[in-house]
């Protein structure tokens, strides 16, 4: 199974980065945009994972979410991470530290759970579309785009599994936990 921690988002959120994708649809030549169902914000990318794994990265989910409170966060801004004359256009997230302390629980208990650390230094985003190949100015394009700001509730963690089904990137949630502190713990 290939698998990833993630923050879902609400229906009211995913509309809001589709309509963002809708801005940037009739400027690509080219490219491949997130389903709106695959709109996510990853916590830990942790690839093939052995089903004899997965209760240990049930527990793992069990143990940070039960060590935070649900939190607000913000989705500001856009941006590009260049691949030859190809682009991935993100959404941004506002810096938040109760992003960034679920997030370093989470891969602190992963490594200390025998997983491989995690090299890179986490960047919160949300893909909206890789292969991006614009017909203009890229810069141009993205003003637009930048001007997303919407804030929502993070409530819970989840487990999701990337897969294809006929064909089609699907992200299935394979494991939910409410994030909700401990108050006798």
């Amino acid at each position: 199974m290939r698998l990833f921690y993630a923050v879902e988002f609400d229906q009211k959120t995913k509309d809001i980065l589709v309509a963002k994708q809708d801005i940037l649809k009739p400027n690509a030549v080219k490219a491949n945009f997130t389903i709106k169902e695959n709109l996510h914000l990853t916590l830990r990318f942790m690839g093939e994972v052995a089903d004899p794994e997965f209760p240990v990265l049930q527990r793992i989910q069990d143990l940070v979410s039960k060590r935070h409170d649900p939190f607000m966060l913000e989705i500001s801004g856009a941006g590009v991470f260049e691949r030859g004359n190809k682009y991935i256009v993100w959404a941004g997230v506002k810096k938040n530290e109760n992003l960034i302390s679920l997030q370093r629980d989470l891969e602190n208990e992963i490594a200390a759970h025998g997983f491989s650390p995690e090299n890179r230094p986490y960047r919160p985003h949300i893909t909206l579309a890789r292969e991006f190949l614009p017909n203009g100015d890229i810069k141009k394009i993205m003003d637009e785009v930048r001007l997303l700001q919407h804030k929502f509730s993070v409530k819970s963690i989840s487990l999701m599994e990337s897969t294809r089904i006929d064909g089609k990137l699907v992200y299935l949630c394979r494991y939910k936990s409410d994030i909700c502190a401990d108050s006798a713990g």
